[in-house]
């Protein structure tokens, strides 16, 4: 007779569940009003959605972090520590503190003093647990970037200080990037479901970080900003479940964990499509951009070799190589979406970086030749489909460091990054300033997979344009060359 281990029976039950939680409703149905709606519009029609909803009560958040935030091993689920270990319901509970560690309590991710009182002030999915001391030091400050400065939990797990994100220079709280996400999506469905309430939100700092319109509702730094942790932290099974005890409680949910892509339709780079409620349930979606040939959407010219840079066409000569950055001989350049830079050419290659966000010069090489990779700085390789750069450390760059490659992080091991893949144009961004003496940069000639007909809709997981930045799968396809990754395999399309 075979016998199961308690772990493997309440892992199966834990599972059946969430799988029959969210089954429980289909959400086509439940976000019927919101098909085919896009922008303002559609941000109105989620607001007709979910705004109501059962107010649990301030006291009934305690009872539901029970369920809604409790770990794997238990404990609470501290969103602004890592360095507790809190018994939910315990005496830490609401308990006077001292430090780190001594109480947890509930937080207004949107700060009370913000908007005052309401359904809002005890509503499960923007009230989180955290601990006590770290909330606050949080005090009433906007979400953004910032270098510690001020004052770093344990572990610089969250952090305070004077924000990094252009467009904004005073005091912000920063939350984890493992929580970025979650918390950029809830103040989505801040937007949404209290679009009537938040253009008069007034109170403490909040007009600094909303803009007193019903849309969109954010001043542009914020928005962009939150935009930006929803694609790179996108939803998890944890943030999937909780929406589902959020549910059961309240009985609304959060339109944009249920469809990750959702906030892109309201104000990111897909407002200007119709929203498709029939997208799979909790996957991360993708916009490939249209067709230009359709008369119904006419568009400017695209080059079909990179659409995204006519300029910088793939360089016949372009050879693999060892970049050594003080042999370069750099000149200022600019982008419409990375903003002023400064460019090279180096083995038949056009090598640009931009500072992005940053304030500080964007390149910089010193007496010993290396190159500084600020924070949030963009480099790109353009001139052939690149397969392959090796990242070398010189030993001088910042703890923690790592470098984002088509939504993925990649780490510093023995003072180096590999990479090995397909994009043309190759882009990169740092976090915390990389130094650097040199790359191995490895050319192949492209061998792209053609579509011939435009219209044809493909269902790859994940598509990237030639800017490195995501798009979406369900539109009609315009002629140019794609990054498509299906797990740790890529290959680049050329839509004919």
């Amino acid at each position: 007779m075979r016998t199961l281990h308690l772990t493997t029976i309440c892992a199966a039950l834990l599972f059946f569940f969430f799988a029959s939680a969210a089954n429980a409703i289909e959400l086509k149905d439940y976000y019927a009003n919101a098909n085919n709606k896009k922008g303002a519009e559609l941000k109105t029609a989620l607001y007709g959605i979910i705004h109501k909803h059962t107010n649990i009560g301030y006291d009934g958040l305690l009872s539901a972090y029970h369920d809604s935030d409790r770990r794997a091993d238990g404990y609470l689920r501290d969103w602004y520590s890592n360095a507790t270990n809190y018994v939910i319901g315990g005496p830490k509970e609401n308990h006077s503190y001292q430090g780190e560690g001594d109480s947890y309590n509930r937080e207004h991710l949107v700060p009370q003093s913000w908007f005052g009182t309401g359904d809002m002030k005890s509503d499960l999915v923007q009230v989180v647990p955290s601990d006590g001391y770290v909330n606050n030091r949080r005090g009433n400050f906007p979400m953004g970037e910032n270098k510690g400065e001020t004052y770093s939990s344990k572990n610089k797990y969250s952090k305070v200080g004077a924000c990094t994100v252009s467009g904004y220079s005073g005091q912000c709280f920063e939350p984890n990037d493992e929580i970025k996400g979650d918390i950029a999506r809830i103040y989505f469905y801040v937007l949404a479901c209290y679009e009537n309430l938040h253009p008069s939100w007034t109170g403490g700092t909040a007009s600094q970080f909303f803009d007193g319109k019903k849309y969109p509702g954010l001043k542009p730094w914020a928005m962009n900003m939150l935009l930006r942790w929803a694609r790179q932290d996108p939803v998890d099974n944890v943030e999937r479940a909780r929406n589902e005890v959020v549910y059961t409680k309240q009985h609304n949910r959060n339109p944009f964990v249920d469809y990750p892509s959702l906030c892109d339709y309201v104000w990111g780079d897909s407002v200007s499509y119709a929203f498709d409620v029939t997208l799979p349930h909790g996957q991360s979606q993708t916009d490939l951009p249209d067709n230009p040939d359709d008369p119904d959407d006419p568009v400017d010219p695209d080059d079909p070799v990179n659409p995204d840079d006519p300029d910088n066409p793939v360089n016949p000569d372009a050879q693999s190589g060892t970049i050594v950055f003080a042999n370069l001989t750099w000149t200022p350049t600019s982008h419409p979406t990375y903003g002023e830079g400064f460019t090279a050419t180096a083995n038949g290659l056009t090598i640009s970086y931009y500072k992005g966000e940053g304030s500080v010069t964007p390149v910089n090489v010193d007496q010993y030749g290396e190159l500084r990779f600020y924070d949030k700085s963009v480099l790109v390789i353009s001139g052939a489909e690149i397969t392959g750069v090796t990242f070398y450390d010189n030993g001088g760059s910042k703890s923690d460091c790592n470098i984002m490659i088509a939504g993925e992080s990649h780490t510093f091991s023995n003072k180096k990054i590999v990479w090995k893949g397909s994009m043309s144009p190759f882009v990169c961004t740092a976090t915390k300033q990389i130094r650097m003496n040199s790359i191995d940069v490895t050319v192949k000639p492209a061998v792209p997979t053609s579509i011939d007909n435009p219209r044809e809709k493909p269902s790859f997981r994940e598509v990237f344009d030639m800017g490195g930045r995501r798009v979406s799968h369900h539109r009609l396809m315009r002629r140019g060359t794609y990054l498509v990754r299906d797990g740790q395999k890529a290959q680049t399309i050329i839509v004919k």
